[in-house]
């Protein structure tokens, strides 16, 4: 169930945009995005200290984590449309804007990622060997739209 959600929300991302536009100033609606996106961080830093051998590795605490993101994560969808554009508090680079189509497949290739996360770290077997792989694709969905339309 919840890989679907994460799926639908994936591709809805720049869904109503005037619905949004009437339920959220921009300014708001980027610092909505902006802490959804410190959650993403903070379960990710958790996930990532354990990989690293920082903490000890903890598959159910690691599946906890993967599903708190994947919960907030379609809450993003709100918080992208065209008013969203000139905000100066915006990290989120011109070329999303000039480059939908591949802003948007960068997104649902994080869904299905996270997805993936979830799913195989709620299975008995899950492991630091099995989760590496796993957690590597995530990480990696998320510096592939980093590294292309988030400013720094």
């Amino acid at each position: 169930m919840l890989k679907k959600v994460i799926a639908v929300a994936t591709l809805t991302l720049l869904g109503s945009g005037s619905l949004q536009a009437d339920m959220f100033k921009p300014e708001d609606a980027v610092k909505y995005r902006q802490a959804i996106y410190q959650v993403f961080g903070a379960q990710s830093s958790v996930i990532g200290a354990m990989i690293r051998g920082d903490i000890p590795f903890d598959a159910a605490e690691i599946n906890k984590r993967a599903t708190n993101i994947a919960k907030v994560a379609p809450m993003l969808g709100e918080t992208y449309f065209p008013a969203t554009r000139g905000v100066s508090d915006s990290k989120l680079k011109e070329a999303a804007w000039n480059n939908m189509s591949d802003f948007q497949s960068k997104g649902q290739a994080f869904g299905k990622a996270l997805g993936e996360l979830v799913e195989a770290s709620g299975k008995a077997d899950f492991d630091a060997a099995k989760a590496r792989p796993v957690i590597g694709a995530m990480v990696q969905s998320c510096r592939n739209c980093h590294d292309d339309y988030r400013a720094r």
